[in-house]
């Protein structure tokens, strides 16, 4: 199984909208929870400049509303998390706060790294 069918098979069992890049909404459109992601690589070279493997990067931003949108975020990014490392994932770092993006959006972002 590829990196990116990994990714979608996690995703997908989030049972939430997802998108790849930021996504643009109709006004009135915008769902109480979803997830948009970002994905960038490095590869790692042998001293010849041949490929050895490549570690890939993606940044999840998850995106709540309503009461309790914190705790929702974070029970998002919990089960995500678990997922994720479950299949190989390394969680590097994370970040929370509200969203210009989508005002009154509580906004929660987590990074991992996958190396194959």
């Amino acid at each position: 199984m590829s990196f990116f069918d990994t990714l979608d098979e996690v995703l997908s069992a989030l049972e939430i909208p997802y998108y790849e890049g930021q996504p643009e909404f109709a006004e009135g459109d915008v769902p109480d929870e979803f997830v948009s992601y970002s994905v960038y690589d490095i590869p790692k070279l042998y001293g010849c400049g041949i490929e050895l493997a490549t570690t890939y990067y993606v940044t999840v931003n998850i995106y709540t509303s309503g009461e309790d949108k914190a705790q929702i975020a974070d029970n998002i990014s919990a089960v995500l998390t678990t997922l994720l490392t479950e299949k190989g994932f390394v969680r590097r770092s994370g970040s929370f706060g509200l969203t210009d993006d989508f005002p009154s959006y509580y906004h929660r972002i987590v990074e991992f790294g996958y190396c194959e």
